[in-house]
């Protein structure tokens, strides 16, 4: 008997979708397949639907389709969406990949987070996700995955002005790999007193603590030796959970603190 190859299906518009959902068991949601691996599965594709590739800008956020691939996202240039969010576009795999990966597929990602999923974290961004009677609403701190039945219908994502706004990349160029991570740092000041930090540290591991940004929050500036020496302890502590649960490789958790520890200099 010929091994199964799966089935792979196309959909139209959005009602397609959900009628493959209730149609098709154990059904997997995919975009362009640029990570697609798996024959034997069940799939079916966001590709070409024009209501999940939409762009809205507004004044303080912009909504992306989740099928808005990542040359579109670039396409907007730096200074029309978050500068931490078109740096990791720009350092996401190559050009052509750009022109048909996709902004759901590379925050979907089983296993390994893809590159955008550090500055959305740190951006507060949230994901719209529905059935064809329910919509729910997923902030990117909570977010794991897709719910069942529920497809991913948007991503909102914040617009300010951070006054120190840094991605990094870590690990090869143009491809995911154990020892890939992104890092973002952004900050907001008022009078010479930190008003707002965001930090974020993505791979394997997710990480972002809100009770390590409250400690410098309200700080006033330039911070002392003192004070950046104590924060980075703090971070060790409070990340040493997240990188033992996910057994990320040693320097990994080096590059982070050092990282860490360069950007509060600027504050220093």
């Amino acid at each position: 008997m010929e091994e199964n190859r799966g089935t792979f299906l196309l959909a139209k518009n959005l009602a397609d979708i959900f009628y493959h959902i209730k149609t098709v068991s154990d059904l997997r949601i995919v975009g362009s397949c640029t990570q697609f691996t798996d024959p034997h599965c069940k799939a079916v594709s966001t590709y070409g639907i024009a209501e999940l590739q939409n762009i809205d800008k507004k004044e303080r956020y912009i909504d992306f389709g989740p099928a808005v691939t990542l040359a579109q996202i670039a396409s907007m240039g730096r200074t029309n969406i978050p500068s931490v969010l078109y740096d990791a576009v720009e350092s996401t795999a190559t050009g052509p990949i750009r022109n048909i990966a996709t902004l759901a597929g590379n925050i979907c990602r089983e296993g390994q987070k893809g590159t955008l999923f550090a500055p959305l974290l740190a951006l507060d961004a949230r994901l719209e996700v529905k059935t064809p009677s329910t919509t729910k609403y997923i902030p990117f701190l909570k977010f794991t995955e897709i719910p069942k039945s529920f497809v991913l219908t948007k991503i909102r994502v914040p617009v300010s002005d951070w006054e120190i706004s840094v991605f990094k990349r870590i690990g090869p160029d143009s491809k995911l790999s154990p020892l890939s991570a992104s890092f973002v740092f952004l900050v907001d000041t008022e009078n010479d007193v930190i008003a707002d930090m965001k930090i974020a540290f993505v791979g394997e591991m997710v990480f972002r603590s809100r009770e390590l940004e409250n400690k410098l929050i309200g700080s006033k500036l330039p911070l002392t030796d003192k004070a950046v020496s104590d924060f980075l302890v703090a971070a060790e502590e409070l990340s040493q959970e997240e990188f033992n649960r996910n057994v990320t490789p040693p320097i990994l958790k080096d590059q982070f603190l050092n990282l860490l520890e360069y950007n509060l200099q600027l504050l220093s």
